[in-house]
């Protein structure tokens, strides 16, 4: 072989390229930006548009229908929904997974459908962007409380904020829970009316008064003066002379004579924050792509400390807190615990098997291929998460086959008596194939999984790559390093014996057993279908679930009051709430922190005055005597006795792709009354399934409403529209922005509004004042109807159909979400005859778990494809690859057993195991039959060549095994740390390999026979057992 010619002639070169690997490859692992999970973008796109004093009924139609009926024509789109709610619509638009090159483009697409958009005057300017992971969690959050003024902890914290968006990476930085400043012209309108003056005059004159335009530039001679018209107001106290009507005689009318002033303050979203009990401003940090959170953090972490110890006020404490890098330090630790232990036990297992030097010879080759690989995922852009580090495990008993069967074949040679680099020659060159075929076809199980799309697709993709660029570089170090290595250091004259374990009675042994299933193969056979057939059953046993995920310690308390209700009792309600998650134990809380006005969900952030939430962070679960879901099933007792709660939802943290809520369904049609009625059916359906609790709905009543209905024809006769109209009505209740005045730094707000007494009636509403444009005033009683209507607090859609949300948590221990899932799709046939045009759409975790599952059945055929075409192509033979085949199915037989020995149910992560193991346990088979091949090219006869090549491949065949094995043994048992993702994989793999390659060594040779047999007697002859003859 060419490349291994190379590698013996010229050993310099083969160790400057390793020192060189081993160098660049330590620099690229330390600077690998560390991650919980893969930082990945999704191919979202939302559409967010603001709509002061819209009704949801009135953004449904005036924005969000618009905006669906421009976007919904776009390629590449696979799903759209929208809310429409109070002042504001948001459309998600979820594109089927594509290339960043073209996801850009289509970027680009929807802001071009978005701005021929004719959205109505009052709506704000729509904000485009995408979805990535670190919008979904954000990276840390620091909380800022103690006895300080308002001024003081604002001026602290943004102070903080702004040194923190210096650091590189950072993406955002928000700031809750904090006031802003505002200038209130409270106008009465008694006066205003007095004076025949309207709202909108007020407005008109204090903006025209706070005005500083520049007008060009006066030629005089030698000099250019700039000229500029200079009107602003530079103090508070100067907003009262700004002149509304003017007189000749100087009694003039001036805001101080219809309106008061207020310099006060009004909350930021209307959010109330508090961090263990005491008030507080909380500071919420992303990250961008790119970025290391690790680093980030401790950055962070030094600000926080130069800030608490030169800047904050006495008695201010400034605390980090939601650290996304403990976690990340933690599941980090666990894989790199785990797959040093690994690393341990395979050179343990050569160090045995193969002796000292042997051991040396393969092991160089971890280290190695694994600098490569770091190499590799520094150039592409990877990131050292949970999931590439999994796949560095996975393949770490791999990456020392290759090395393993060509040391193995060259020792055989040099102890034939072949020079050491003639042995090492041939050696190489008669395992090349073998070695370059099995490579391949467990890249090709791998490398169909990489062509996994969806959100799921997006998380699991990367252990394949890090797999297969980990098995590319192990067989570049074992055609161009490993030569080198073994023609440099073998002996001329080796002992007769390398290693401790001693191979020649287990051969016999081995030969022993294999000769006497030979004689009775055909019995064999059909045992071992027989034991498969009647294991099917142990599937039902083991059980399907959908996801398994990492636990974070933090639970989110979702709390809803009746809408409507004030930002002062909802905060009420969650200080009670607040008490009830302090009183839990200092073996289990870390902190609290508290927000009234705000939730945090997944898809969006609700900022609402009947809204709150409870942020609880828990301490590690080894810390506790109590799991996460017992602390939640105690606060949710506690929290349901609090009066004026209208509804509870508790939201655990996990690693993993934001796939949503165990159930979660969408029920559409076209009338919300009727909708209403399928939710509660649905509903209700779900409450008598065992196992399902918090079952719940997203639909809202919303407030009552006064709904205005202009007479265009009255109004056109004043020289009025609607919009004016409109405009009027909210600037003299919900208040307008006339100016901004500026304090030093800080620009303040203007805000032009009725007296709060004057904005308590209808009668207010109806006898409000319009100024027209002819220069009077009209009553809006005169052009518009008035008349109170139940509304709606949001509005949503679901691919253009009107949908109200439904979702429950499952109890695992009593039953399994696939299972209610799959029983509502049955018991909704019902429903759907009562109510027709009315359907259920699944979303959340069992609309992924289908697509993914979907997805891996037919990626696990594209691989059995090409690995069928790798074997057929190396065999010549179109039957050969079928009993390597078989192989797969031994493992699978051995990682059912193993799952239910475990007690762990078949998932997408274990199911995506499945996936990865036929391309692992075909190739003790594949060399086995290489073997048998050969010998049979030598005019051995066809027992004797079966025999004897199961004799020669004993040893690497159970070593390339148990290296792998042992490799991922310590995931698999949890020796370094228990995962709840990864563990079960692993024990996957660990049983699949174990009892497949038990079943492979006896069973593979069988079916080789009898497809011999059957070869024999189309060839008209008789093919027997001559035991004198093997």
């Amino acid at each position: 072989m060419l490349i291994a010619n190379l590698s013996i002639k010229n050993p310099v070169l083969v160790n400057i390229i390793m020192i060189a690997a081993i160098v660049l490859g330590t620099y690229s692992l330390l600077t690998l930006p560390r991650e919980l999970t893969p930082d990945v973008s999704f191919p979202w796109i939302f559409v967010w548009t603001g709509a002061p004093g819209f009704s949801p009924e009135d953004t449904e139609k005036l924005i969000t229908d618009k905006i669906e009926k421009e976007v919904r024509d776009i390629d590449g789109i696979d799903n759209i929904t929208s809310v429409s709610r109070e002042n504001a619509a948001l459309v998600w638009i979820k594109f089927e997974t594509m290339s960043d090159y073209e996801f850009d483009k289509r970027l680009q697409d929807v802001r071009t459908e978005v701005e021929k958009v004719d959205f109505p005057e009052g709506a704000k300017d729509p904000l485009i962007f995408n979805y990535t992971m670190q919008d979904f969690i954000p990276m840390v959050s620091v909380v800022f409380s103690g006895a300080a003024t308002e001024k003081e902890m604002k001026e602290l914290a943004e102070n903080l904020r702004d040194d923190i968006l210096e650091i590189r990476y950072v993406a955002k930085c928000q700031i809750f829970g904090r006031s802003e400043r505002e200038i209130w012209v409270e106008v009465d309108p008694v006066k205003l009316q007095s004076y025949d003056l309207a709202l909108s005059q007020v407005m008109a004159a204090i903006r025209a008064k706070n005005l500083d335009l520049p007008a060009g530039n006066i030629d005089m001679g030698r000099w250019e003066v700039m000229v500029r018209t200079v009107g602003e107001i530079g103090k508070v106290e100067e907003l009262n002379k700004v002149i509304l009507k003017a007189n000749p005689l100087g009694h003039h009318v001036r805001v101080e004579d219809v309106a008061e002033i207020r310099d006060t303050v009004t909350r930021n979203d209307v959010i109330i924050s508090r961090f263990n009990g005491e008030d507080a401003l909380t500071m919420s940090v992303t990250k961008k792509k790119d970025g290391n959170s690790i680093k980030i953090i401790d950055e962070i972490k030094a600000l926080v400390a130069q800030y608490q110890r030169d800047h904050a006020p006495q008695g201010v404490q400034i605390t980090v807190t939601n650290d996304s890098s403990i976690q990340i330090k933690e599941f980090l630790g666990i894989l790199q615990n785990n797959a040093f232990l690994g690393l341990v036990l395979v050179v343990i297992c050569l160090y045995i098997f193969i002796g000292p030097r042997n051991a040396i010879f393969a092991a160089i080759g971890i280290p190695v291929t694994f600098m490569f690989t770091f190499i590799f995922m520094k150039q592409i852009g990877m990131t050292l998460s949970g999931s590439s580090l999994f796949g560095l495990v996975l393949v770490l008993g791999m990456v020392v086959d290759d090395a393993i069967v060509i040391i193995e074949n060259c020792y055989r040679y040099v102890q034939e008596g072949h020079p050491v680099k003639k042995a090492v020659t041939l050696g190489v060159q008669q395992v090349a194939m073998p070695v370059l075929t099995s490579s391949l076809t467990t890249v090709a199980a791998f490398l169909p999984l990489m062509l996994m799309d969806g959100v799921i697709g997006e998380f699991l993709k990367v252990v394949p790559i890090v797999v297969t660029l980990a098995l590319i570089a192990s067989l570049f170090e074992a055609f161009f390093i490993l030569p080198s290595h073994i023609a440099e250091w073998s002996r001329q004259i080796p002992k007769k014996r390398e290693g401790f374990v001693k191979f020649k009675k287990l051969r016999k042994l081995y030969i022993k057993y294999l000769t006497k299933f030979l004689r009775k193969r055909y019995l064999v056979l059909v045992i071992t279908i027989l034991l498969i057939f009647m294991s099917i059953p142990l599937i039902r046993v083991v059980g399907i679930d959908m996801f398994a995920s990492e636990e974070i310690p933090r639970v989110f308390v979702f709390i809803n009051l009746p809408e409507g209700s004030k930002i002062e009792l909802t905060d009420e309600v969650m200080q009670q709430a607040e008490k009830i998650a302090l009183k839990l134990p200092e073996n289990e809380l870390v902190s609290v922190t508290t927000n009234s006005g705000l939730q945090q969900r997944q898809e969006e952030w609700f900022f609402k005055t009947s809204l709150g939430q409870l942020v609880v962070e828990l301490t590690n679960k080894k810390e506790r005597t109590r799991s996460i879901e017992e602390i939640n099933a105690d606060l949710r007792r506690q929290l349901n006795e609090i009066p004026g709660i209208k509804s509870l939802e508790f939201n655990i943290f996990s690693t993993g792709p934001p796939v949503g809520a165990p159930v979660e369904i969408r029920v559409r049609g076209e009338y919300i009354e009727e909708l209403q009625e399928v939710t509660e059916l649905v509903k209700k359906e779900l409450r008598s399934m065992n196992g399902v609790f918090d079952v719940r709905d997203d639909f809202v009543p919303g407030k009552r409403e006064l709904q205005i209905t202009v007479d265009e024809e009255k109004a056109a006769l004043v020289g009025l529209s609607v919009a004016q109209i409109a405009l009027t009505v909210r600037f003299a209740f919900d208040g307008g922005i006339a100016t901004e005045i500026r304090d030093g730094d800080e620009e303040i707000n203007v805000v032009v509004k009725y007296k709060e007494e004057s904005r308590q009636n209808i009668s207010d509403v109806e006898n409000l004042k319009i100024a027209t444009p002819f220069g009077g005033l009209v009553t809006l009683k005169d052009v518009a109807s008035l008349k109170i209507k139940q509304g709606y607090s949001i509005i949503k859609h679901d691919q253009f159909k009107r949908a109200i949300g439904v979702k429950a948590d499952v109890d695992a221990s009593k039953n399994s979400a696939l299972a209610v899932n799959q029983e509502l799709i049955k018991r909704f046939k019902a429903i759907s005859k009562r109510y027709p045009g009315y359907d259920i759409v699944f979303r959340g975790q069992f609309s992924e778990f289908q697509d993914a599952f979907g997805q891996l059945f037919q990626l696990f055929g594209v691989g059995l494809m090409i690995m069928y075409i790798i074997l057929a192509g190396q065999f010549k033979s179109f039957i050969q690859p079928v009993i390597i085949f078989m192989a797969i199915i031994f493992a699978f037989w051995g990682a059912t057993i193993g799952l239910l020995i475990i007690q762990s149910p078949f998932n997408i992560n274990n199911m995506y195991g499945l996936v990865a193991l036929a391309g692992v346990a075909v190739n003790d088979s594949l060399v086995l039959i290489s073997f048998i091949n050969e010998a049979g090219e030598k005019k051995m006869r066809r027992w004797r060549s079966i025999l004897s090549a199961g004799k020669l491949r004993l040893r690497p065949i159970l070593l390339t095994t148990v290296t792998t094995v042992f490799g991922l043994m310590p995931m698999a048992i949890g020796i370094g740390g228990k995962s709840d993702i990864w563990s079960p994989l692993a024990n996957v793999m660990v049983w699949g390999l174990s009892i497949g390659t038990l079943l492979t060594l006896f069973l593979v040779p069988c079916m080789y026979a009898i497809i011999g047999d059957i070869k024999s007697l189309f060839m008209g002859k008789r093919f027997w057992i001559r035991m004198g003859g093997l």
